[in-house]
């Protein structure tokens, strides 16, 4: 089904608290116009700890792209389907995280300085306070309001979001009712004196393939969660990393056609046929490699026909590797920054 009223607010931190159940730390936003209560999760309701990546130099080809768009301070509705794909937040498809690995599991409050979620949230928000020209970009599933008071801040009528996490791979009978793609929670917090951007994305543990290692495959359509194995007979192998990218070339010198590039490296200490595998950029379009094998512990370079679709824009992009069955193994993103050098591979 998927969320039904995906939106971004963007604003100025007012206040926060932990509510009384300790599941949500609850931010004030002030848009300009209006004020919005944000609910971010930080405990699941079966009392288990969330996985996070708080990262306070978060670099990422989208920011740039919300700065542009959006310059002014406001609620925005993204939940259409050219928006969601333009805007929303997708932490496997826009290879917002990396590595999943790359996420941990924070309690929501425990003894201690800077070792929780509760911690992390203030120290962020409180820094964002304190500069005059920082703003919250708040990603997330807005609720129905009414006139009434809201019950944590009764100053202000409630109104707000929530879901303010991944999005996706929602296991069946939980929540699954939820799962879609380009449709996640998060904040985003931009310092403009600093050009330095904080994330902060959160998910469920319950929401993954596994824990150890962390992985995570989802449908294309549905964000249901799909397995991610090599098939053959017998339990599967993740595919995880098994090919990786590892360099591209986005802004060859001169005339660009028929020149992008990307590098990528079998990791494995076998052959493995590349045949039917995609590399897909960041508008979901795809180049289909074709004939093509790498050796193990070698390297491939694959070069884009000048007649396709797939493009590694200047502006900045994303780069999945998809096997022939559609399951990612690798995923990177790049910035407008990183793209700017003419004839330069961009290393990842």
């Amino acid at each position: 089904m998927s969320l039904t009223n995906y939106h971004l607010f963007v604003g100025r931190y007012d206040r926060g608290l932990m509510a009384p159940d300790a599941n949500h730390f609850e931010v004030k936003l002030n848009t300009g116009n209006e004020f919005y209560r944000i609910a971010v999760n930080v405990r699941s309701q079966d009392g288990s700890m969330l996985m996070a990546l708080v990262n306070d130099n978060y670099q990422h080809e989208l920011c740039n792209r919300l700065l542009e768009s959006f310059s002014e301070n406001g609620s925005y509705n993204i939940n259409d389907g050219v928006k969601r794909k333009q805007f929303g937040l997708d932490f496997l498809r826009r290879n917002m995280v990396g590595d999943f690995n790359n996420m941990v599991v924070l309690p929501n409050n425990a003894p201690g300085l800077d070792n929780d979620l509760e911690d992390k949230l203030t120290l962020a928000l409180n820094k964002s306070k304190a500069d005059p020209n920082a703003r919250i970009f708040a990603f997330g599933e807005q609720w129905p309001g009414t006139n009434k008071p809201d019950r944590y801040f009764p100053e202000m009528k409630d109104q707000g979001l929530h879901d303010i996490h991944m999005n996706q791979g929602n296991p069946q009978g939980s929540h699954d009712q939820d799962n879609g793609v380009f449709q996640d929670g998060g904040l985003l917090i931009y310092f403009p004196s600093l050009q330095r951007w904080t994330a902060i994305l959160l998910a469920f543990q319950s929401q993954f393939n596994t824990l150890n290692p962390t992985t995570l495959h989802t449908d294309d359509q549905t964000g249901h969660r799909i397995k991610g194995d090599v098939p053959g007979p017998g339990p599967g192998t993740s595919v995880d990393g098994i090919v990786v990218i590892v360099a591209a070339l986005v802004n060859p010198k001169g005339n660009e056609v028929g020149k992008e590039k990307v590098i990528l490296v079998n990791t494995t200490d076998e052959a493995i046929s590349l045949d039917g595998w995609k590399l897909v950029d960041r508008n979901r379009h795809e180049f289909v490699i074709r004939n093509r094998s790498i050796g193990a512990g070698s390297t491939a370079e694959v070069t884009i026909s000048a007649n396709s679709n797939f493009n590694l824009g200047n502006n900045g992009g994303t780069i999945s590797l998809l096997t022939s069955q559609g399951i990612k193994t690798s995923g990177v993103q790049y910035t407008k920054q990183q793209a700017k050098a003419e004839g330069k591979l961009i290393q990842f």
